[in-house]
């Protein structure tokens, strides 16, 4: 089975500057005026402008989820329909990202997609797209705002399904490791206390904390660590990545497997399950699918052209077993590779969005 060395999938994009550091033109056209039901009235020719802004560049669930975007705005259905603006801003600083949206106003889209990069600081942006007439979703995580849509993963019973699952599958030691994902982005900050508050109720002990940053080299690097002080560990959470990683750092200390929860939902997760299954890991992998960008997509269009569309929309996440592992798991591809390219309903095929993906 295919393997790569274990490394960072955060290294950023190259090129990014400090603000709106790349826009991408995936078709060209102006936007179109307003008609009296409030949605841009094309005229049969122009196509909805839409805007994208992205705050975290480099990784490979939200490469994942841009390439899924493209590939769906350049299929049949939509690349007569959609000109999709992609604005890339940087670290996950909610200022550049408010700065970004209030440029993709300046430029006269239709309608605003962003992925959160905290859940309150596009407001100035938001405020300002609401009194244009401009729809603002949140795709990704969640926001607070009553004129923002959601279309989102349901983070939150992401990570209760993860915590519910080690509970019935630790042994007679009730000892975990908990290692959370990017400290300060909403869908973690809204999700960790209640898996925390899950494990502590359903009798486990957590003996130790640290963070994954969303990166399996970091995971492996914070089990490491922990199984230095704690090697009587029973079982791993680690929140949305983490599957390859803690599971690496148990067999370079030359210890057994325990149950492990992780998500990032990259090939390397479900390949670990498939490798060392005869060896006693067991493992849930619980993660988004990045195409939940292309779903926010659907959305927009749906939106723009005069359909009423629920105001907050979370869908269930994916989980990667033992059970079905091998399904997943891609012997062409490596191990940071991330799944979950399609989206219910929507017939992506790996071979289209492979033409935008710039992950590995």
């Amino acid at each position: 089975m295919a393997r790569t060395q274990l490394g960072t999938s955060l290294s950023k994009a190259a090129g990014l500057t400090a603000a709106a550091s790349a826009i991408i033109l995936v078709a060209g056209c102006t936007s179109a005026p307003a008609n009296s039901s409030g949605a841009p009235d094309t005229g049969g020719d122009e196509k909805f402008v839409i805007g994208f802004e992205q705050p975290l560049g480099g990784q490979a669930w939200r490469e994942m989820g841009l390439a899924s975007l493209q590939a769906l705005a350049n299929s049949p259905e939509y690349k007569d329909k959609v000109e999709l603006k992609i604005v890339r801003t940087n670290d996950n600083d909610a200022a550049q990202q408010n700065a970004a949206m209030q440029n993709l106003i300046a430029d006269g889209v239709d309608l605003i997609l962003f992925d959160p990069a905290s859940s309150s600081g596009a407001d100035a942006a938001i405020t300002q797209a609401s009194a244009q007439g401009i729809p603002v979703i949140a795709n990704g995580g969640p926001y607070e705002s009553d004129d923002v849509y959601v279309v989102s993963t349901d983070w939150a019973t992401a990570g209760t399904i993860g915590a519910e699952w080690l509970l019935e599958n630790l042994g007679d030691n009730k000892k975990i490791a908990v290692l959370e994902g990017l400290a300060g982005v909403p869908l973690n900050e809204g999700s960790m206390p209640g898996v925390v508050e899950t494990l502590e109720k359903g009798g486990a002990t957590i003996a130790a904390q640290d963070t994954n940053g969303w990166n399996e080299a970091t995971a492996q690097e914070s089990m490491s660590k922990i199984l230095r002080s704690n090697p009587d560990i029973g079982g791993v959470y680690s929140f949305l990545t983490g599957g390859q990683g803690v599971p690496e750092a148990f067999a370079s200390a030359g210890m057994p497997f325990v149950p492990v929860v992780g998500g990032s939902g990259y090939n390397g997760e479900a390949c670990a399950l498939v490798e060392h299954d005869g060896e006693g890991l067991t493992g849930n992998m619980v993660f988004g699918q990045p195409s939940i960008y292309a779903k926010g997509l659907e959305q927009a269009v749906k939106l723009l052209e005069g359909e009423e569309i629920e105001k907050q929309q979370f869908f269930p996440p994916l989980e990667i077993t033992n059970e079905n592992a091998a399904d997943y798991c891609l012997d062409d591809k490596p191990s940071n590779f991330q799944l979950g390219y399609d989206f219910p309903g929507l017939e992506l095929k790996l071979e289209d969005v492979m033409q935008y993906y710039s992950g590995s």
